[in-house]
């Protein structure tokens, strides 16, 4: 077998992935859905939606569901994002169509009992409020809500007490009917695996599907916003944005080596000035975000309050800096080494390939191999990444902090001119 993306007859998309050598298996179902398409008053329901799951479905309540998947010694879980949501299973390679069986289950007949609804709506106030506690999270729902004011990129995917009240089996019946249709839909599947045994069951379990109306979410539009919160805390949580390519532009390339230089591990420029160079944190690092219309390139960072305002004048010279001469070809060079070498050994996880292969179907309806990815990665050249940084500078940019009110200096320092 070779890496295929296969078309049910009414447009479900699934994803082929083997992996020679394996005895197991990674697949799941995903649906472009997810907090972008939630009413402001059902704020939650998409992750309410997928705590759902596990009540029960088809012909087994929620403890027969659970002991048919550790059964055949397999594991299932679910998540939700802004833009997906996913259910997944990593099982022995004769028991993937089984699994895929039991996704669709989930999808087509869930239980949804009123009590265990209410009963879950105090589950997620329980997560929301573990989420609440640890400040390196809060931090960055703090941002969220400053870059995207009064969006659903802006809303916190868990939701609150108040949006979810009133939120009911029929609500999650509408909810989930008005998404599940062909082209919001992807099967994938990585590791070892019978083909034609598990496109027949897609095929059965899927191919039911009608297209539907057209859900489209708010574009994304972001501020340069500023957010803080003081608490009794050891350390001061710091996030940085700026600007950077969407999911599917071919810029991204660039911007991943972009993100590498600047504070991706401990030989970037900000893990040797901040910590290495100054001793100022013991964490900082930055990363992609990438929504389909909408990319940030962010910094986190945790200090003491009274090295905040200086970590994040540090942090905005670095980028201008990176901004006005690029990076060196040794820096170029590394950054190159390090994407190729994690791309390999997320090849070597079939959870994680099963997953990158809905990505690429999501944004570019097509299946990328390694090859290609590695070619576009050496074609960058040290000008790009240069205009991925002069980029992020020109466009809004936004901060948040959570801890000691003497960290929050760091929001008027952040951006400041020498």
């Amino acid at each position: 077998m070779e890496l295929e993306l296969y078309r049910l007859p009414n447009g479900v998309r699934v994803a082929l992935d083997p992996m020679p050598g394996l005895g197991t298996a990674a697949l799941g179902v995903w649906q472009r859905v997810g907090a972008r398409w939630e009413r402001a008053e059902h704020n939650g329901i998409a992750h309410l939606f997928e705590h759902m799951a596990f009540k029960g479905a088809g012909a087994r309540d929620a403890r027969q569901f659970a002991e048919a998947m550790e059964n055949v010694g397999g594991a299932m879980n679910a998540g939700t994002g802004y833009e997906r949501t996913s259910y997944y299973a990593r099982v022995v390679a004769e028991h993937a169509p089984f699994a895929l069986d039991m996704i669709a289950d989930i999808l087509f007949a869930p239980h949804w009992a009123p009590d265990d609804l209410e009963k879950e709506k105090g589950v997620v106030a329980q997560e929301r409020g573990e989420a609440f506690d640890v400040p390196d999270d809060r931090v960055f729902e703090l941002h969220q809500a400053a870059l995207y004011p009064d969006q659903p990129l802006g809303r916190p995917i868990l939701g609150e007490d108040e949006t979810l009240k009133n939120v009911s089996v029929e609500t999650l019946h509408a909810f989930h009917d008005a998404h599940m249709t062909p082209e919001r839909v992807i099967v994938s599947i990585a590791g070892a695996f019978d083909r034609d045994a598990f496109l027949e069951t897609a095929e059965r379990r899927f191919g039911h599907l009608k297209a539907g109306p057209v859900q489209e979410r708010p574009a994304a539009k972001s501020f340069a916003g500023r957010a803080s919160e003081t608490r009794k805390l050891e350390q001061a949580h710091l996030v940085f944005s700026w600007p950077a390519p969407e999911a599917g532009s071919d810029k991204l390339f660039a911007a991943r080596l972009m993100s590498e230089i600047f504070g991706g591990g401990m030989s970037s420029r900000l893990f040797q000035e901040v910590r290495e160079s100054r001793g100022l944190v013991y964490a900082i690092d930055s990363f992609l975000d990438t929504f389909e219309d909408d990319g940030r390139l962010s910094v986190y960072a945790g200090c003491s309050a009274d090295n905040a305002a200086t970590v994040a004048k540090i942090v905005s010279e670095q980028l201008a800096i990176m901004a006005d001469h690029g990076p060196t070809d040794a820096e170029l060079a590394r950054a190159k080494a390090v994407a190729r070498a994690q791309m390999l050994m997320g090849l070597e996880a079939p959870s994680a390939r099963a997953e990158a292969r809905v990505g690429q179907v999501l944004v570019r309806d097509r299946l990328i191999s390694f090859d290609e990815v590695r070619a576009r990665l050496d074609a960058v050249t040290a000008e790009d990444v240069q205009a991925i940084a002069r980029a992020a500078l020109a466009g809004p940019a936004c901060a948040a902090t959570i801890g000691p009110k003497a960290g929050h200096g760091a929001l008027a320092a952040f951006g400041a001119k020498s």
